[in-house]
């Protein structure tokens, strides 16, 4: 994770499903997958259904806590 005055950006891999995955609060839509040959399935379509749940809260927590870090 890295935390910046007005951006936060966290990066994973789902091991299981040889993703990487990156989050940014900086963007509207700040959620990007990378993958080899990803085999659209429906084990895919439910991991890709958790990071974009995921990022939902992932952004609203760190949205308020940057916007308070830059109001002090």
């Amino acid at each position: 994770m890295n935390v910046f005055n007005e951006n936060v950006e966290w990066n994973g891999k789902i091991l299981e499903l040889n993703l990487e995955f990156f989050y940014t609060i900086n963007e509207p839509h700040g959620i990007y997958v990378n993958g080899d040959m990803v085999k659209l399935d429906q084990e895919y379509v439910e991991m890709i259904g958790k990071l974009q749940t995921n990022y939902e809260k992932f952004k609203t927590k760190w949205s308020k806590i940057v916007a308070s870090r830059q109001k002090s």
